[in-house]
């Protein structure tokens, strides 16, 4: 059994093609009962954020090749153009990558507050389809360890970081005095819940919610004592406000060039910093070329996570040192995986040359009683232990030796035993 990953991130892809690749909370149960049924996969699970796409699978080949079809054939993407965004981990790199990304030091904001509940859901919603089984389950439950024991035990999460507040930031940045600002949230999720609150802690007290659930933003933004309006509505805010920050879970632009470039002509040169941190976008990237119109994706954002990287290089090393012990322990467990199968053969073996043997000379030893039948059998069936015992205390240590899988294959061959997986994911000889 292999542990595998496919996937690109902030440092691989840009935010047009990640956007590409994004999975919908909604879509991901669909997406994972198609990798299990049509191509085969029985683990897989799917990790979606703003920064990433990652699908992470248990195999019994070191291979993604069924990963990258259900990519080609349901998102029609060329993977041959896409290949340099693509990273792809095995067995050990894959739990380290799942490791690091639940700590939150893969993350655009190191130390970020989001990534471990979004790595609980992914793991919950997989468990729900039931596509989390052995391999899967259990390397993510260690992952969220790891990422408990980073915030618990290292100040990687000091000052709740996450998109949201580095999007606050960087209003901050453009403007010297939030107070006399106003501000459009689009959406009502948790990342636009999370900006509202950071922007009411550094002053700004006027803005504006849009969803397209008009009953959502209005519980939001009575929290706050904003104001509340639908999404078709917001040509009208455009014209008044200062900052948007667009966060939703629409599949297209909310916001288009037309739509803007009508509400810039009643703003009389007023400039418009729209800071757009949804995956795929919400904002259409043509606006950029309209006067006084200022757009910041997610990936703009670099240039202010920059000293939060700096800042915390001390703990990144710290949590590096869980995430090793953390590998250490679980690759003892994963490694045991492939050993069990083969003691299972092996044993299964010993039990059909038993009665083999038992079954051709049953006509030389007519003469025995019953009881005396029983006794032969459990002579043979000791002999077969004692011979079996010292072979299969080894094979339980070559299972955790750094190349104990191809150890392992030259005792498969020296035994003869052809191990293939039953319709039920068993391995059997």
């Amino acid at each position: 059994m292999h542990l595998l990953t496919l996937g690109l991130n902030h440092t691989t892809a840009p935010v047009e093609v990640r956007e590409r690749l994004a999975f919908a909370e909604d879509d991901q149960p669909d997406s994972l009962r198609q990798l299990r049924e049509g191509y085969g996969l029985s683990e897989v699970a799917i990790l979606s954020t703003c920064n990433r796409s990652e699908i992470y699978a248990a195999s019994d080949g070191p291979h993604l090749e069924p990963v990258r079809r259900y990519l080609a054939e349901q998102r029609s993407l060329d993977l041959e153009d896409l290949s340099p965004c693509f990273y792809e981990y095995i067995d050990a790199e894959a739990a380290t990558h799942l490791f690091r990304v639940s700590s939150g030091i893969d993350s655009l904001v190191i130390g970020e507050s989001q990534i471990l509940k979004q790595v609980r859901e992914s793991l919950e919603t997989s468990q729900a389809v039931g596509s989390a089984r052995l391999v899967i389950n259990e390397v993510f439950q260690r992952a969220l360890r790891v990422g408990k024991r980073a915030r618990s035990e290292t100040d990687i999460g000091r000052g709740h970081l996450s998109v949201s507040t580095a999007a606050v930031e960087l209003a901050s940045q453009i403007f010297d005095n939030l107070e006399r600002r106003s501000a459009l949230l689009l959406g009502a999720g948790e990342m636009i819940e999370l900006t509202a609150q950071y922007l009411v802690d550094t002053g700004l007290t006027r803005f504006i919610v849009a969803n397209r659930t008009v009953e959502r933003a209005e519980q939001l933004a009575g929290r706050f004592d904003g104001d509340a309006i639908p999404l078709d509505r917001i040509g009208e805010a455009l014209r008044d406000v200062d900052i948007v920050i667009a966060s939703t879970a629409a599949p297209g632009f909310v916001i288009d060039a037309a739509t803007l470039r009508q509400a810039m002509g009643q703003r009389r040169g007023r400039p418009l910093f729209l800071i757009d941190i949804a995956v795929p976008r919400d904002v259409d990237p043509a606006v950029r070329d309209l006067d006084n119109v200022f757009l910041f994706d997610i990936d703009d954002l670099e240039s202010v996570v920059a000293a939060n990287r700096q800042n915390r290089e001390g703990e990144i090393r710290r949590v590096q040192e869980i995430v090793d012990d953390e590998l250490g322990n679980f690759l003892h467990w994963f490694n045991a995986l492939s050993a069990g199968p083969l003691i299972r053969a092996l044993r299964e073996q010993a039990a059909d040359l038993q009665a083999a043997e038992l079954a051709r000379w049953t006509g030389k030893l007519g003469h025995l009683t019953d009881e005396d039948r029983r006794l032969v059998e459990q002579v043979l069936r000791g002999y077969a232990n004692k011979l079996l015992h010292q072979p299969l205390v080894q094979i339980r240590e070559l299972a955790n030796l750094d190349d104990g899988y191809l150890r392992l294959d030259t005792v498969r061959s020296l035994f003869d035993l052809d191990m293939e997986s039953d319709d039920d994911g068993k391995t059997t000889p």
